[in-house]
């Protein structure tokens, strides 16, 4: 299987009309129904789930701003808030888009149904989150230079399996882990509500990857899983440093970085289990192509990056390892910038 995609392909996929003739001799028209849902049952069910469960982002935000009295944002915490939704926002946009990708190019019919749906909710989130922001006094800045490399990679990436791992499996899993920590944090009532309505629509666009990764992945050449693996590593290192320059705005929020850490990798090996599970694999087997971290190498992460103990608190060579990680980010941030 080629899972890179031309912008130029035939239109129209006549193949999505290649069923079985359900007027066949040997094959009552029941069975051919029965066989087709029982194929398509999970995928399926997510494109439904997202007419059932639509929400209307402007009458939402009205009854929240109704219920608490207005939006209460504390003005030292504003800074920061569109620093870190600065990053979501254009996120959305960008899984809008992505989606809109994914509908257009996925083979399978069930897929396409789930990513069209997936379309309606990421515009929706993106609206949404705008006109809170607006209404908050917030200024969103630029994309910190981590967050648009990450979004761009996925974005221009030709190959099916790395944009459905990307959007899918890597940035609607951090966009998940942030949703539960900010509303946690208590930040601001009306947000943590809104993100509440969010996060339920984002869990229906990881399950997409879960259901149709596998297929692609198990049709993949040697070549192809070696690919998508690098792309993974390539994204999981991005992820790193874009958080890490992101510190100070999550603690100015109330978010505990390390908790953070822990709530992303949590979902994200629950993701593979899923996976693994979908394409028949023994209890912890790995899936091929698809990058993970070992249990210790996640408590070894966050140990170093996030550690328990306040950093005045911590051995001399850990602190001067993190002050100096930390400059470094930041300096890369400023020469990607302008560069």
């Amino acid at each position: 299987m080629t899972v890179a995609v031309s912008r130029t392909q035939a239109f129209p996929p006549y193949e999505l009309l290649d069923v079985e003739d359900p007027l066949a001799a040997s094959t009552s028209f029941d069975a051919t129904v029965a066989r087709a849902q029982a194929k398509t049952r999970k995928l399926e069910r997510l494109y439904h789930q997202t007419q059932a469960h639509a929400w209307n982002p402007t009458q939402v935000l009205d009854e929240l701003e109704a219920k608490h009295g207005g939006i209460h944002l504390a003005e030292e915490k504003r800074e920061a808030v569109g620093e870190l939704f600065s990053v979501i926002l254009w996120g959305e946009l960008a899984a809008w888009n992505i989606a809109a990708d994914l509908a257009r190019e996925l083979p399978d019919l069930e897929a396409k149904m789930a990513a069209t749906g997936q379309v309606f909710d990421e515009a929706r989130h993106f609206t949404v989150l705008r006109d809170y922001m607006k209404r908050a006094g917030v200024r969103v800045p630029p994309l910190n230079p981590y967050g648009r490399k990450v979004l761009l990679r996925i974005i221009e990436t030709d190959s099916l399996m790395e944009k459905l791992y990307g959007m899918q499996l890597l940035v609607e899993n951090m966009a998940l882990s942030i949703f539960k920590r900010v509303a946690a944090s208590g930040v601001e009532p009306v947000l943590s509500e809104l993100l509440v309505y969010i996060e339920r629509d984002e869990s229906r666009h990881v399950a997409l990857g879960v259901l149709h990764l596998p297929a692609m992945v198990s049709k993949a050449t040697a070549l192809e899983r070696a690919r998508n693996l690098k792309f993974n590593l390539e994204l999981f290192a991005l992820t790193v440093l874009g958080g890490q320059y992101l510190d100070p705005y999550l603690r100015t929020l109330g978010v505990d970085h390390r908790e953070l850490g822990h709530t992303s990798l949590r979902l994200h090996q629950q993701v593979l289990k899923e996976m693994s599970s979908e394409m028949g694999l023994a209890p912890g087997e790995h899936v091929r192509g698809i990058y993970s971290l070992a249990k210790w190498q996640q408590r070894l992460l966050l140990d170093w990056l996030h550690p328990e103990k306040p950093i005045e608190q911590l051995a001399p060579v850990h602190q001067a390892t993190l002050r100096w990680f930390d400059r470094g980010v930041r300096r890369a941030a400023k020469w990607m910038a302008t560069s």
